[in-house]
């Protein structure tokens, strides 16, 4: 079947590459736009083309200060089209053009508008599709043509140079939505799907599209949409209520209400399903359960590879926003998750080991778990003028039970086995987290740039572990560990713009924007653990096991200061504006560390201080129709060593795991060089970006690991010398129109080509890894009622260790599509087959296929009859391929199992 699906991604490839070269014929219309009157420019004017068989839009554009506009690159789709010039103040101005054959630019000349003298009210109901208002693209949902009941998102794929992606992202011409808003505010969450998937089109006053406030010169921009409610649709309620019955004792459960008002945005949720769905918090559940299905991202909604075991999860909680004036602002949010889990891991692993030496190991997992976790989260936000305050309060409690087995063989190259390990471990842990923060900012006359940061993190962790342990037919023992563990972290980030006050105090103005900046965290941790094995006469555990049984103190400062110098230089030219901005920053970082410790071996007393020099280059080239920019940077980043690799955990019992501290490491220091290219074409609706880093390391962190006679393993972190390390990602997104119909194409490519020494039992090895992915996905509108989306994937991973090469790897095909035909009636399929390899195990392939279809009923079809067909190739399981250092290990685990579910569903939608 994996051939038949690359046959299939071929041909459609190709079909879709020679119909592109039917339209390949583009037209180019140009002309000037006046006032009829005093026979001026008009600038900013709305120029609309249609395809004047069935009005639809096929592009847009505005004049320039001198009135002229130029629409390129448009698709030769009929013979006569219609223009259509709006201004506010102005008649509208509506021309057919016929389009002569081989004609491949049109000069319509001068095109008067007269100005208006009808009433306001006439003039806002015969406002253009697309309005430019200063900076901010308008778009009126009541010019374009939409099905009853539909969501904002029919309206933006309307829309020429917008494309909403299947998983609810959006881009405008190539650059990425960072935020949808509703009324100014984010909408039940940050994600997009939430408002442009439950809004309903007829209730949009506007949709206004702007460059995003934080965009700074040193970044690429992005966009922000803004959805404007219509005065008397202000006020809403929306959500689902379902009730789900399948095969298998399939159940699923929803309810869900979500009100809002210009004050008010509350919601009511409760769901709870074991069919392996897991939200994992409000935000996911949100948009789970959006009024418009389908979309390529169906991990939310569907059993999918990545899920592991079988899994029962039940969600509940309650959200409250609330804006009390245009200052305030408050967000609480009540959350209850119970979730249930029982996997099945199967795990093949060869160790290659000196003089071309094997160990091969075959383990098998059961786990069983039930965990409970309670959390509350409350938001403050202030803001005016001067100020800018966000308060942020964080409780969580999670109590987590569990029984986990585990056998493992232990074999060398002759089939001899070295050791055979049963373990037996019952675990209950008990956590509480706190997080209080806050976030402070000011811009006036004082000081140009100000930022106070300030995060508290406390935590306590009481854990009580029984573990049955037989080792190699030797005498079975049992031990029972106890730690109470707790810790305390504090936050500090100050960010300074120091040109206002330099000019206050020294009555100087740099040309040079200086900034300073300083991070400070304060940790401190408390551990105490007691391990104990059971004495069998006594029946009692009260022979202390010393190995493991100790009382930790570790208190930890890292500071951080930065002072960076930039200097900016923007030129207006013709065509648009060059910009170039060169930013230098010196920094240092200071660590202090210290460990007090009952165990001799955990003891620890250190101190660093390192220098942290960056630099950045950025130019960018801004024109009409296009913009590129070129970023140049250098960086100095430490790896600071992990306080379980500075100190010991050793305890022979345990048999296959011990590691033994190393208090004399240093931090790994890394010098990257980056080079990164934006480049996007408005009038192709293309987009591409690279990024190329090349890094120098020193004082490598690295692994010494001795493998025992008998299976088990010894390790040690090591610092090595560096070798250089190369990463690159490419991504290039197109908008194109094949019969006059989108097509969406994304390609991503991730290239890893890392250098590094490793240490097996003394020796010293140089490994050579290289990481290769190229991913690729489509979505074409076939029809207006049918979306199709084809992806695939291609991934490689090989080692090089002295003369031998380990290799593993894969690729993947997925086939989509959404139809939505006969009305209110929706289809949705996802078929994906995956295939892996590795050098030394067996190939395995997967096949995964889920169907549902959903048919609405009522007026404003609010009611809902899905069923749905899970895993119809009975995948059963999910496959992770893992190759590091000189370890090849395929991990198998179990899934969800074929099911069939039939729903009914009630969205409740008043607007």
């Amino acid at each position: 079947m994996i051939r038949s699906l690359i046959i299939l991604f071929l041909l459609a490839a190709h079909i879709m590459v020679h119909c592109q070269s039917i339209s390949d014929r583009k037209l180019a219309i140009q002309g000037y736009v006046i006032d009829s009157v005093a026979k001026k420019p008009i600038a900013a004017a709305t120029v609309t083309i249609y395809q004047k068989k069935n009005g639809k839009i096929l592009h847009y554009g505005f004049t320039n200060n001198t009135g002229f506009f130029t629409l390129a690159k448009l698709s030769f789709v009929d013979s006569i089209f219609q223009i259509r010039i709006s201004h506010i103040g102005f008649d509208k101005a509506e021309i057919d053009i016929s389009v002569p054959v081989g004609k491949t630019e049109i000069n319509i000349g001068n095109i008067q508008l007269n100005r208006t003298s009808r009433r306001m009210e006439e003039v806002v109901i015969n406002r253009p599709p697309i309005l430019m208002n200063s900076d901010t693209l308008e778009i009126n949902p009541e010019a374009f043509l939409l099905q009853p009941n539909a969501v904002v998102e029919d309206l933006l794929t309307k829309v020429p140079g917008i494309i909403v992606w299947g998983d609810g992202k959006i881009t405008v011409n190539g650059k990425n939505v960072a935020k949808v808003l509703v009324e100014g505010k984010p909408f039940f969450g940050r994600d997009p799907a939430i408002a442009t998937r439950n809004l309903p089109s007829d209730a949009i006053e506007k949709v206004k599209v702007y460059e995003s406030p934080q965009n700074t010169a040193h970044q690429e921009e992005q966009f922000e949409i803004d959805i404007i409610l219509k005065n008397k649709k202000k006020r809403g309620l929306f959500g689902k209520v379902s009730l789900s019955e399948g095969t298998e004792a399939h159940k699923e459960g929803t309810f869900l209400v979500n009100v809002f008002n210009p004050k008010n945005q509350i919601s009511l949720f409760a769901g709870g399903n074991n069919t392996n769905k897991i939200a994992r918090n409000l935000s996911d559940f949100l948009a789970a359960n959006v009024y418009k299905p389908g979309g390529e991202n169906l991990e939310a909604n569907t059993p999918m590879f990545g899920q592991t075991g079988l899994n029962k999860f039940l969600i509940g909680g309650a959200k409250f926003e609330r804006n009390w004036n245009k200052k305030l602002n408050t967000d609480i949010q009540l959350l209850l998750n119970d979730r249930k889990s029982e996997s099945i891991t199967d795990i093949q692993e060869i160790r290659i080991l000196e003089g071309d030496q094997k160990q091969y190991i075959a383990e098998k997992q059961q786990h069983n778990s039930d965990g409970i976790n309670q959390s509350y989260l409350g938001v403050i936000k202030y803001k005016n003028n001067k100020w800018d305050l966000r308060i942020n309060t964080d409780v969580q409690k999670n109590k987590t039970s569990g029984r986990q087995r585990y056998n493992r063989n232990v074999i060398d190259q002759g089939n001899q086995l070295l050791s055979n390990l049963e373990k037996s471990i019952y675990r209950d842990e008990d956590r509480h987290k706190g997080k209080l923060g806050f976030n402070l900012r000011r811009n006036d006359s004082i000081a140009s740039k100000f930022e106070l940061y300030y995060k508290f993190e406390t935590q306590n962790n009481q854990l009580g572990q029984q573990e049955d342990i037989f080792f190699n037919n030797e005498i079975p023992l049992n031990r029972l560990k106890q730690t109470d563990q707790s810790n305390n972290r504090h936050e500090l980030d100050a960010n300074l713009g120091l040109n206002n006050f330099v000019k206050r105090a020294f009555n100087w103005q740099p040309s040079l924007i200086l900034d300073i900046r300083s991070n400070l965290i304060l940790n401190q941790m408390n551990e105490d653990q007691l391990d104990l094995f059971l004495d069998t006469l006594k029946e009692a555990y009260t022979i202390k096991n010393e190995a493991i049984s100790y009382i930790d103190n570790l208190k930890e400062a890292i500071w951080t200061p930065e002072l960076s110098v930039s200097k900016g230089v923007v030129k207006s030219t013709g065509k648009g504006v060059n910009s170039l901005f060169v930013t230098t920053t010196f920094g240092l970082q200071a660590l202090s560390r210290k460990n007090v410790s009952s165990h001799k071996l955990r003891s620890l007393d250190q101190y660093f201080l390192s220098t942290l020099p960056s630099a950045t280059v950025r130019y960018e080239r801004a024109l009409q129709l296009s913009n590129k920019s070129l970023t140049f940077a250098y960086r100095s980043l430490l790896k600071q060593p992990g306080i379980y690799q500075l100190i010991a955990l050793i305890d022979t019992t345990q048999k296959d795991y011990n590691r033994t501290g190393n208090n004399t490491l240093r931090a790994e220091e890394q010098y990257q060089f980056s080079f990164d290219y934006i480049d996007l074409r408005y009038d192709k609706n293309m987009s591409q970006r690279l990024h190329i880093a090349y890094s120098l390391r020193k004082n490598a962190l690295t692994d010494n690991i001795s493998y025992l006679a008998d299976g088990a393993i010894l390790t040690q972190t090591i610092n090595a010398a560096g070798l250089p390390l190369i990463e690159g990602d490419y991504q290039y997104k197109i908008g194109k129109k094949i019969w006059n119909k989108p097509f969406n194409i994304e390609l991503t490519s991730r290239l890893n080509a890392n250098q590094y020494y490793f240490f097996s039992n003394e020796v010293r090895y140089k490994s050579l890894s290289t990481d290769f992915r190229l991913e690729t996905r489509t979505l074409y509108g076939l029809l207006e009622q049918l979306k199709i989306g084809l992806s695939g994937a291609f991934s490689t991973n090989w080692n090089k260790i002295g003369m031998t090469r380990v290799r593993t790897g894969g690729h993947n095909l997925g086939l989509d599509a959404v139809l939505s035909w006969p009305r209110r009636t929706t289809l949705i399929s996802r078929l994906v087959a995956k295939n892996f390899y590795t050098v030394g195990l067996p190939s395995d392939q997967q096949y995964l296929w889920n169907i549902e279809l959903y048919y609405r009923m009522l007026k404003k079809e609010q009611l809902e009859i899905k069923l749905s067909a899970y895993d119809i190739l009975k995948n059963n399981r999910t496959i992770r391929n893992i190759l590091q250092d000189n370890v090849i290990r395929q991990v198998n685990v179990n899934n969800i199992q074929q099911f069939f579910l039939f729903s009914l569903s009630y969205y409740p939608r008043i607007f």
